[in-house]
């Protein structure tokens, strides 16, 4: 495949301007240091074996001896340094993982459990203690059926798609350590000659389900659902209406999205595409789900209500026979662009339509900060930085609750209400208010 080294150049200058513009560091998708590394060193006298055994988490250890761990850390390297968070027997009992239901599980089942707790690598407290936002860590426990973007280096086999390791988000703040936005205790870390462990006072949960399914299964956010996914019939009706003079018949749904590739539909990054034929197929960030009630507030009292106001613009929306390809869209698509993917629809674009690539935006409650306002949520790719999006949402602080709105909007800001559910793409924050930008007209 042929290189495009510009493209290369571009990115480089966008993220060193990233740099110099002093945007909050985040390293989820930022690539390794090249170099040497410095090797791990440590003034312990025992290894992680040592420690567990020594600890008072029995219940931890007695997985880790039923299962196949050892043999599978041996495996991977006979000098491997790993990190081990390890729950006590009280946050194994509060997660269901007593003696009894330990016993009953296998080999396998409880080696993938130790994979969760275990990332490659030191994780050295004064590393989370100096942080201004998460500290990302890689699980060696891999979800075999998903694929994120690539970016690391691929799966090894041609594919160009990163394996999808279950990462764990934490940062130490008052000699509390926090993971996924939850404290889980008092920092406990002990060092060993092969790594170190963490022991945590909370089980990490284990996310199973896409956003969509966390958002259909809570009971919360039905108007936000029913409105997006109405709204897509809608879009996609007029357009076929549209299309169908000009191609001799009606087109289906999947033939329109080809040409409304653009339209942010409601499924889009919450769901596992079975598309994707072997490449990416999981897309992790983070969502700002507005209840049925934040609706209320804005005078939508139904999903009715609001297919109503948004048939108002149905006109604007049209299948462009000079472009061949569909233009406009509802008002209410920017409304739910801001809560569910930072308003980047909105991002600048070159006049050849190319736009800034997407930079990692996956934030629990612990960062939602005025830190986060100057953050370029998109950023490198083929334009050159002036086209870089920034944070079009502002954060603040009300006591201990996050408030935001839309830059400059005279809106109400939300309330997050309830932060850090953990789903398979990101965590979920509830909000009570609808996010509308600047100027935007409800009557």
């Amino acid at each position: 495949m042929k290189i495009n080294k510009s493209r290369y150049i571009a990115l480089a200058i966008s993220l060193f301007a990233i740099f110099l513009l002093g945007a909050c560091s985040k390293t989820e998708f930022l690539p390794e240091p090249e170099g040497a590394k410095i090797p791990f060193q440590s003034d312990a006298t025992q290894t992680v074996e040592e420690l567990l055994a020594a600890s008072p988490a029995k219940l931890f250890y007695s997985a880790w001896q039923k299962s196949n761990i050892k043999d599978v850390l041996n495996a991977t390297t006979s000098k491997q340094i790993f990190t081990v968070f390890v729950p006590n027997d009280a946050a194994m009992q509060a997660a269901g993982l007593g003696a009894s239901q330990i016993g009953q599980k296998s080999v396998a089942e409880l080696a993938d459990l130790m994979k969760f707790y275990i990332t490659l690598g030191p994780v050295a407290p004064e590393e989370l203690k100096t942080r201004t936002d998460n500290f990302m860590v890689k699980s060696m426990l891999v979800n075999p059926q998903l694929f994120l973007p690539f970016y690391e280096g691929g799966l090894g086999n041609g594919q160009r798609a990163d394996p999808y390791h279950y990462r764990n988000y934490m940062i130490v703040r008052e000699d509390q350590l926090l993971i996924n936005g939850k404290n889980v205790g008092k920092l406990n870390y002990q060092p060993a000659t092969n790594g170190g462990i963490y022991v945590i006072e909370k089980a990490i949960e284990i996310p199973t389900k896409t956003i969509l399914e966390a958002l259909e299964a809570d009971g919360r956010f039905t108007m936000f659902l029913e409105a997006q996914r109405m709204g897509d019939d809608l879009f996609i009706d007029k357009i076929a209406t549209d299309m169908e003079p000009l191609f001799g018949y009606k087109p289906s749904p999947d033939e329109i999205v080809q040409y409304a590739y653009e339209r942010n539909y409601y499924k889009n990054n919450w769901t596992i595409n079975e598309n994707a034929l072997g490449g990416p197929n999981i897309v992790i960030s983070t969502l700002f789900a507005p209840t049925d009630e934040a609706f209320h507030k804005a005078g939508f009292m139904s999903v009715a209500d609001v297919i109503s106001f948004n048939e108002r613009s149905l006109d604007g929306i049209r299948f462009d026979e000079n472009l061949f390809t569909v233009v406009g869209g509802f008002p209410l698509d920017t409304v739910f662009n801001f809560h569910r993917d930072f308003g980047r629809m909105l991002r600048p674009a070159t006049q050849g339509g190319d736009r800034a690539i997407s930079n990692a935006t996956v934030f629990y409650s612990n960062v939602l900060s005025s830190s986060l306002n100057d953050y370029l949520v998109s950023a490198g790719g083929n334009p050159t930085i002036e086209y870089a999006f920034k944070m079009p949402l502002d954060f603040t602080k009300n006591g201990n609750a996050v408030q935001l709105k839309v830059k400059g909007s005279e809106y109400p800001a939300a309330n997050v209400i309830e932060g850090d559910i953990n789903t398979l793409n990101g965590p979920i924050h509830v909000v009570d208010h609808l996010l509308f930008p600047k100027g935007f007209k409800l009557k």
